[in-house]
């Protein structure tokens, strides 16, 4: 049994189905549910809506003091505003749902270290995704976890040949240095 057959059976068997609740998208831009989103992922968001990049992403919020005195953060993250992401519609929908990031995709599931793991959902044990949905949802989130891979990969290179001083306040991500001002 290949890898992503194997993850669309441990899917399936959770009981997983989309209510479309909203409640994944829901919550203030304190509660800890940030949507990390790569550069790459921003950049789709832009082509899809217009929109510029400040407009979407926010850096994230959890930032790290350097020892140089610069203080910064490895990922962005879309914004909420106290209903939720700012992609989350009146109707409960997401306005972006063709271009939605990953993390998205794939919610209530992420892998970690090859180990399914599982988010708190009202999706889940009911009658649960047919063998079609699982498999689509286990091919997405094998192609996240490698996304996240190599994100990872390139933000420690990035990060090994930062030069950052005192006062600095920045991302940084797979592509290079953020400087933040204000």
């Amino acid at each position: 049994m290949n890898t992503t057959t194997r993850l669309g059976e441990e899917i399936k068997k959770t009981g997983f189905v989309c209510r479309r609740c909203g409640r994944c998208c829901a919550g203030g831009p304190k509660d800890g549910n940030e949507v990390i989103v790569s550069p790459d992922e921003i950049r789709t968001i832009m082509g899809a809506t217009g929109l510029e990049w400040n407009e979407i992403a926010d850096p994230y919020p959890e930032f790290i003091d350097d020892p140089s005195g610069a203080s910064y953060t490895l990922a962005w993250c879309l914004k909420r505003t106290a209903r939720g992401c700012i992609f989350f519609g009146e109707d409960c929908r997401c306005t972006i749902y063709d271009h939605r990031p990953s993390i998205c995709r794939t919610y209530p599931f992420m892998l970690q270290d090859g180990c399914l793991c599982i988010s708190e959902c009202p999706g889940l044990g009911d009658e649960g995704a047919g063998g079609k949905e699982a498999e689509v949802i286990a091919r997405d989130l094998l192609a996240r976890s490698a996304m996240e891979e190599t994100e990872n990969e390139k933000t420690a290179e990035v990060f090994s040949e930062a030069q950052l001083a005192k006062g600095d306040r920045c991302v940084i991500d797979s592509e290079g240095v953020t400087f933040l001002h204000g």
